[in-house]
């Protein structure tokens, strides 16, 4: 072993009570990074599983937009809800499945509605819950049955049966949703019956009613909580505004604009009936009335659902690790195209719940920083004392030739030795209580802990970078520390440190 190692362990050895306390500020930081550090790769792991295997696939392709678009909408301030559309779908979603990477790749079209029963069936309850201002809403979403189900095999079956290609006005709920209906309204709808959505956005508020075809559920009591629904997409397209008339420009003649710039007489204009009287006004014969209101063929041809508006893509890789190769080439493909179309990652097509372990992981990043200011501060005021106390030593070391360069290097190999060795009983001892946590089988006491467990109960597996890493972060910790007391006693001169010993 070479000498300044020996001097480095000797010197430790002599100042154990000192040692401790840097040991027990490294052992401390060791097992708060490690727990930590597996804590939020618990929860992220368990997060990208639940979106990835349920929810958006590995990434999402939408239509342009300036805000943030995910699987719940635009994720917008300004409580603009119209949802951008994906130009070119039939190209875009070639260009998706012409990529060898990708093993499934579905389309979804989202409308924003609430369910209710027969418009003449009132609530029948006064439950502040059941009766508020989301009783009942629900993401609709519109999906080619076809891909969709496959695509998602978490999606079971309770009642009934899966949309099938070709449906119409049909819908898919979980049971809770069925028991919120029944609490607002005394009657349990079952798999058979028909129900009114609400749809609402900017194009207006659109009623369709549609058959319960079945129930269904993701295997997870929290997560059918979520207010989602399964329409045909047709239905989903009429309530979302994606009608053929939607974008049309309405160009009346003076002779059809007539009725709508009357300027006569208000009593005759509504003193009698209101056609004639309108007509009167406007100085238009009552028999012409019907014909320039004309057929209705043309206002029910543009209210039909738009068979080629989506608003998502969501597509499967065969290895989900190579989803940052593939948004960067169907970036580049789409844009190559012309195609005016964004991908993300599931992170993005999750929004900010996506995030959440990101959140949660700089939150960590600033205590750990905070706990590792104040424990330079110690580890610096100790190594102080410490450097101070050895005065003498340092004097005679450099008397007798010894360069500021080799004092240096004892003081690093102290430091270092230290971390190591107080790093790996931290490390072990973090391990420890991992594996005692986890046979403690504690269980997550509402939403935001199950978020933060990853999932009912907590599972911490620290990963073998972790240790490395942390073992790396403390030795900074501890180098940092050392700097100023070891210059503060290379500026005393030898002889004055040997008359201090």
């Amino acid at each position: 072993m070479p000498v300044i190692w020996r001097i480095a362990f000797r010197n430790i050895w002599e100042h154990k009570a000192k040692s401790f306390i840097i040991g027990t500020l490294i052992v401390l930081g060791v097992i708060v990074i490690v727990l930590g550090n597996s804590l939020i790769d618990s929860a992220q792991a368990s997060l990208r599983a639940q979106f990835i295997e349920s929810y958006t696939g590995d990434a999402m392709i939408h239509g342009p937009a300036e805000g943030a678009v995910s699987i719940f909408g635009v994720q917008s301030m300004d409580g603009e809800m119209e949802i951008p559309t994906i130009p070119d779908y039939e190209k875009t979603l070639a260009l998706v499945k012409a990529d060898p990477g990708v093993a499934k790749a579905t389309s979804v079209a989202l409308a924003y509605g609430s369910l209710a029963l027969d418009a003449e069936e009132l609530p029948q309850t006064t439950d502040e819950e059941a009766q508020g201002p989301q009783a009942g809403f629900a993401l609709v979403n519109g999906v080619d049955p076809s891909t969709y189900f496959d695509m998602f095999p978490q999606i079971k079956l309770v009642e009934g049966r899966f949309l099938a290609s070709g449906d119409t006005a049909r819908i898919m709920v979980t049971a809770q949703q069925l028991t919120g209906l029944e609490k607002r309204y005394g009657r349990r709808p079952k798999v058979g019956d028909k129900i009114l959505v609400n749809g609402f956005g900017t194009s207006g508020f659109k009623i369709r009613e549609v058959e319960i075809v079945g129930v269904y559920t993701r295997g997870d009591e929290e997560r059918d909580q979520a207010p989602t629904v399964f329409v045909d997409v047709d239905t989903a397209r009429v309530l979302g505004g994606l009608t053929l008339g939607a974008d049309e420009d309405l160009s009346l003649t003076p002779e059809e604009t007539s009725l709508l710039s009357a300027s006569g007489d208000l009593d005759a204009l509504f003193g009698g009936d209101l056609i004639e009287s309108a007509a009167v006004s406007a100085k238009v014969d009552v028999s012409d009335v019907g014909k320039l209101l004309g057929s209705t063929e043309r206002r029910e041809e543009l209210n039909k659902a738009d068979s080629g508006a989506w608003h998502f893509i969501l597509v499967r890789l065969k290895n989900s690790a190579a989803a940052p190769a593939f948004i960067a080439a169907q970036t580049a493909r789409l844009a190559e195209s012309g195609i005016d179309a964004r991908v993300v990652n599931w992170q993005g097509a999750a929004g900010p719940a996506g995030k959440f372990a990101d959140i949660v992981r700089v939150v960590f990043v600033v205590a750990i920083i905070v706990i590792a200011v104040v424990a330079v501060i110690i580890m610096m005021n100790t190594l102080v004392v410490s450097v101070i106390e050895r005065t003498g030593e340092i004097g005679t070391m450099r008397a007798l030739g010894a360069q500021r360069g080799y004092v240096r290097k004892m003081f690093l190999a102290e430091t270092l030795a230290l971390t190591l060795f107080f790093g790996l009983v931290g490390s072990a001892l973090a391990l420890g209580l991992s594996a005692l946590l986890n046979a403690l089988s504690i269980q997550a006491t509402n939403n935001f802990v199950e978020l933060l467990f990853g999932g009912k109960v907590l599972h911490l597996t620290p990963r073998a970078g972790s240790f490395v890493s942390t073992i790396i972060m403390v030795f900074a910790v501890g180098y940092l520390a050392h700097l100023y007391p070891v210059s503060v006693a290379l500026k005393i001169e030898p002889v004055r440190a040997m008359q201090n010993d």
